[in-house]
C-alpha cells in the first residue's frame, strides 16, 4: 500500500493559536509576529526584522531521548537511531535500508549552509547530544536547534516532519526543534537541480521524501519562516487537497524563500573577526 505523507508546519501544544503574517507586497512568505511591533520570532540579539541572527548551534538528539508533552504525537516515547524506510536506489528497486542518524549530518549541514549563504545568520554543528534528557529540557543548553527521529502517532502518523519555530514562543525555552517521522519513506535524489523527484521506488513502496529538500524546508521553519503561498518556494505550505503534487529537487532557497530570510535577518555578509560566539542571541 502506498502512503502519501504531506509535509506541514508543526502544531505544537505550546503554539496555541498564533497569528501568521503574510509577506510584504509582491512576496508570499509568512513570518510569525512577536509581542511588539516589527518584531518577529527569529534568532539573534534582536527580534526586529532585518537584524542579524548571530551564530546558532545545531545538533542531533541521541537515540533514546524521551519526548514530552511539548511535541505530543510528534515525539511519543523515545527518539530513534535511524530512519528505517530509506530507499538507496529507488530507480532500480524498492529495497529499504536504515538511514542512520549520524548520516543526516552532511544533509543538514548543506541545508544550513544554503540558508546562511543568503541571510545574515550562521550555523555551527556541535554533535549528537548524549544527555538523554527530555527533548525540551532547558538544562541541556547547547545545541540551540535539536534534531531527532521519532515515530509519529495519532492523526500525524504519516506526516513527514515537524518543526518548532525559533525560541521564546509563548515564553518557552530558547531552543528550536526538528522532528523527523520514522514511519514514512525517504530518498537522497541524485537527479539534477529542478528535476521532478521520483515519488515511489521501482516496484512499489512508501512515498519518498527527498532528505535534502526536507532539511531545507524544516530549517526554514526553525529560522522563523512560516508556510509560503508560492508553489515555487521551498517553504510552500503544500496542496490543501490529498492529491499527490509533483515536487522538484531543490537544494537552495528559492526567490520567495530568500526574500523571507532576508526580511528577518538581512542579506548574508562575510563574518568579521571576533563575530558573535555560539550561544549568543
Amino acid at each position: 500500500m502506498h502512503f502519501f505523507s504531506k509535509r506541514t508546519p508543526l502544531r505544537l501544544a505550546v503554539l496555541g493559536s498564533i497569528a501568521l503574517l503574510s509577506a510584504s507586497a509582491g512576496w508570499a512568505f509568512g513570518i510569525v509576529p512577536a509581542d511588539r511591533p516589527n518584531e518577529y520570532l527569529k534568532w539573534g540579539a534582536s527580534r526586529i526584522a532585518g537584524t542579524r541572527g548571530g551564530v546558532v548551534t545545531w545538533g542531533f538528539v541521541a537515540a533514546g531521548t524521551p519526548g514530552s508533552g511539548l511535541c505530543g504525537d510528534y515525539c511519543i516515547g523515545q527518539s530513534l537511531a535511524a530512519l528505517p524506510h530509506f530507499y538507496a536506489s529507488p530507480e532500480r528497486d524498492n529495497r529499504a535500508t536504515p538511514f542512520m542518524l549520524r548520516s543526516l549530518q552532511p544533509v543538514f549541514q548543506e541545508a544550513f549552509d544554503a540558508w546562511s549563504a543568503v541571510a545574515d545568520v550562521e550555523f555551527q554543528f556541535v554533535d549528537v547530544g548524549a544527555s538523554l534528557q527530555a527533548i525540551e529540557d532547558p538544562s541541556v543548553g547547547l545545541p540551540m536547534i535539536r534534531i531527532g527521529i521519532w515515530r509519529f502517532s495519532g492523526l500525524y502518523a504519516y506526516f513527514i516532519a515537524g518543526a518548532a519555530f525559533p525560541p521564546r514562543l509563548k515564553n518557552t525555552s530558547d531552543m528550536g526543534f526538528v522532528f523527523i517521522n520514522s514511519n514514512v519513506g525517504f530518498q537522497l535524489s541524485s537527479r539534477p537541480e529542478n528535476a521532478r523527484l521520483q515519488d515511489f521506488p521501482q516496484g512499489g513502496g512508501l512515498h519518498m521524501t527527498d532528505l535534502h529538500r526536507l532539511a531545507l524546508h524544516e530549517i526554514g521553519h526553525v529560522i522563523g519562516l512560516a508556510g509560503s503561498d508560492d508553489s515555487d518556494a521551498v517553504m510552500w505550505r503544500g496542496n490543501p487537497t490529498p492529491a499527490l503534487t509533483s515536487t522538484h529537487r531543490w537544494r537552495k532557497p528559492r526567490a520567495d524563500d530568500v526574500a523571507g530570510a532576508q526580511f528577518l535577518y538581512g542579506a548574508a555578509r562575510r563574518p568579521a573577526a571576533g563575530s558573535s560566539s555560539p550561544g549568543s542571541r
